[in-house]
């Protein structure tokens, strides 16, 4: 078996949701969830822009609520300021935004009546080409449906093949109203009112088909179905995949994804090891600890999965990636105070810059209401994005402080969208897009921020989504996030502007800005402070880490420039209690700790992840539901979040390659489970690199320069030697560790 195949042994078992646990395969614009069911299997059709619930309204003048909030926190009343804050203030005043939810296209039924009882059953993903299969034997007759969802033509295409002919019976069955529809021997074809989501099925091979109601019989032994999905009246014709066979329409789907895949290789295991189920792997997880194959299946499964919902021409990736099986799924949007940025993190180095883009286009295509966002809210120019959005919905949603007090999104958005430029050097994307919106994302805080003395303050300022110790509310001021984010923001602001001559006469009062953030406080534990406030203490019982910012995802703390600093930082992870984590944050700490070096740490995280939040068809929930206190519990629920997938992937590659700062470290944190294996096509922001390891000690590191290269060679966090290299050079060095 391939380590690029996934398998399971069983169908999708979660009761009542059988989705959970499905096959996932897309082409970031369409996708198909394949539970697996022998007799009567029920596929789910989703399409990125299925959206419904928008209402988007005008933006009340809610400022003197927020003057009144400055006023009580400035004095510390901390009760005062969340007793009526600008969540209540929007909310009385009807201006809070509804949340859009997605929903589904359509679901597909078959049914097949086995004579006996099945044996021999497999299904999985081949994530190298996209295509996912599901087999089975039943009285010694062999049957396999294969599918994938083609990024060549955004057509679904289904194969039934048997050892003999076979009936079964199809019905497919839209999310919306059906107004028009039609069944006939060849497919369906069904649409919703004003044909707002329609499907066309058609049945291609040698079969025979009777129509029964809205349902087709099929009699036959090899034939596919060719299934287009359309949404806000696109056409749905099959013209121009019809007359071609499985095999050419698959070779074109796979020309255009298997690049994407193959861009970055880690391989961590012999390839025998890959012949165990997915159930084998976490079972023995479960037992002991995460071995080096399951953790690169991990990997490649968050990447195909990144991959299949993600495209140039759809929306972002939201926490449930493209497959949103059922409506108004909890927490099914963009949540920009964590997980839309872990979901991202992996992008860059993984080769797959081509998904930022959309991303940065989703936000600034809201430019006008987030403007208006900030001038009613706030009371500033430039903009304020609400943590909480979907495609129809840009203004203040979800109305909790939590997320409506909370200003530092625009700020961290944009690490990613100069991270953007930083490894593609586009320099027309800097000055039309990136640079324009990290200039808005700016402007807030010049207005935003008030001086005190010879520091500034933030306030309100709140640090998702944790609350001070002792509880004086969700509200508070001088959130450490905040002024990180604020740091990072105009310290490459600064830069952009030096790089293009854009808005140079206002680049002193953004460096005066900058030089007036005050330095980060420490509380008597020896940790750096959540809140840089002596009256607010820690609270070390909750998921998120936000004021880790500055070590990771940031990069402005190191162990080698800030060496006491950077150790506050890691007493303050240290302290984080494990029954408050989630899924993603165990993911989030994983990358954190690698990020500091501490291998042992970031591999814990991925053990707990195993034990807890991981379902056998590898998708992640938010924590664990059977009270085994590893992470937090959610009133008996456990949703799926895919961003803990995501975040593995980032994990693993920061264990074991980063680029920072004029440095490149090589296998900074590498587990002693991993002491050999190798890793092709790592990106940073000047090449690739090559690293192979053995458990002797030795490295080979092979680095390819698409620009100039000047920097250090670290490995295991130790300076070994300096590289530099001219651009489409290359150079490999032997090291030992």
């Amino acid at each position: 078996m391939s380590r690029h195949i996934y398998t399971l042994k069983k169908p999708a078992g979660w009761h009542k949701e059988l989705w959970r646990e499905a096959l996932p395969l897309g082409n970031g614009l369409s996708g198909l969830l394949i539970p697996g069911a022998v007799g009567n299997e029920h596929l789910t059709f989703t399409r990125h822009d299925l959206w419904e619930g928008a209402d988007e309204r005008p933006v009340p003048d809610v400022t003197s609520t927020l003057y009144q909030m400055r006023e009580a926190l400035a004095h510390g009343d901390y009760a005062a300021a969340n007793k009526e804050n600008l969540a209540q203030a929007l909310h009385k005043q009807g201006g809070a935004t509804p949340i859009e939810c997605p929903h589904p296209l359509g679901w597909l039924d078959v049914e097949f009546a086995p004579a006996k009882p099945f044996v021999h059953y497999r299904r999985g993903v081949n994530m190298q080409t996209g295509e996912a299969f599901v087999e089975f034997s039943v009285d010694g007759c062999r049957y396999r449906r294969t599918a994938f969802v083609s990024r060549d033509a955004d057509v679904t295409v289904l194969r039934m093949t048997a050892d003999k002919p076979f009936t079964a019976t199809y019905d497919f069955r839209l999310y919306n109203q059906v107004t028009q529809s039609e069944t006939t021997q060849s497919g369906f074809y069904r649409a919703s009112a004003d044909s707002y989501t329609a499907v066309r099925v058609q049945f291609v091979g040698d079969y025979t088909a009777t129509v029964s109601g809205s349902a087709l019989s099929v009699t036959g032994s090899d034939y596919m179905l060719l299934i287009r999905t359309a949404s806000h009246g696109s056409p749905v014709s099959l013209d121009s995949v019809m007359g071609k066979t499985y095999d050419e329409l698959l070779s074109a789907h796979e020309a255009k994804h298997r690049p994407l895949y193959d861009c970055v290789n880690i391989e961590l295991a012999d390839d025998a090891e890959f012949d165990a189920t997915n159930e084998q792997m976490l079972a023995d997880a479960y037992d002991e600890r995460v071995s080096p194959a399951l953790f690169e299946r991990l990997w490649r499964f968050g990447r195909y999965l990144f991959i299949s919902a993600a495209s140039e021409q759809g929306n972002p990736v939201p926490l449930y990636g493209i497959w949103p099986a059922d409506h108004h799924l909890a927490w099914s949007q963009y949540v920009a105070n964590e997980n839309v940025e872990i979901t991202y993190w992996h992008a860059m180095a993984g080769g797959l810059s081509y998904a930022i883009p959309p991303l940065l286009r989703y936000y600034t295509a809201k430019i006008q209401k987030l403007r208006e966002c900030a001038k009613n809210m706030f009371g500033t120019r430039g903009i304020w994005i609400s943590a909480y959005t979907t495609p129809g919905s840009s203004g203040p949603c979800v109305p909790v402080s939590i997320i409506l007090n909370w200003t530092g999104c625009a700020g961290w958005l944009c690490r990613h969208f100069w991270e953007y430029y930083l490894y593609t050097r586009d320099e027309k994307l800097l000055r039309e897009e990136i640079l324009p919106f990290m200039h808005e994302a700016a402007l807030f805080y010049l207005d935003y921020a008030k001086r005190d003395g010879e520091y500034i303050t933030l306030s309100p300022s709140v640090s998702p989504e944790n609350i001070p110790a002792g509880n004086p509310g969700i509200v508070a001021k001088n959130a450490t996030m905040d002024f990180a984010i604020l740091k990072e923001l105009l310290t490459n602001l600064l830069a952009g502007m030096e790089i293009t001559g854009m808005y140079a006469d206002e680049a002193a009062d953004f460096a005066d800005l900058l030089c007036r953030i005050p330095p980060y406080m420490l509380n008597a534990d020896g940790a750096v402070k959540e809140w840089m406030a002596p009256d607010l203490a820690d609270n070390y019982h909750h998921r998120h880490l936000s004021h880790i910012y500055p070590v990771f995802p940031g990069n402005e703390i190191s162990s080698h420039a800030q060496p006491e600093l950077f150790e506050a930082f890691r007493q303050a992870v240290r302290l984080r209690k494990l029954g408050a984590q989630s899924g993603w944050s165990l993911a989030h700490m994983a990358s954190i700790y690698a990020r500091m070096g501490e291998a042992e740490g970031s591999m814990e995280c991925i053990d707990v992840m195993a034990k807890s939040v991981i379902m056998d068809s590898l998708m992640t929930t938010h924590n664990d539901w059977r009270g085994m206190g590893v992470t937090l519990e959610w009133q008996g629920e456990a949703f799926v979040q895919l961003d803990a997938a995501f975040g593995v992937v980032n994990a693993l590659q920061e264990m074991l390659f980063c680029a920072q700062k004029g440095a490149l470290s090589i296998l900074p944190a590498l587990p002693e489970r991993l002491m050999r294996g190798q890793a092709n096509g790592l990106v940073f922001p000047e090449g690739t690199a090559d690293i192979a390891w053995s458990e002797d000690g030795n490295v080979t590191l092979t680095v390819h320069a698409a620009r100039p290269v000047d920097a250090s060679i670290l490995l295991g966090g130790t300076e070994r030697c300096r590289l530099t290299l001219e651009a489409e050079q290359s150079k490999t060095l032997q090291l030992t560790i």
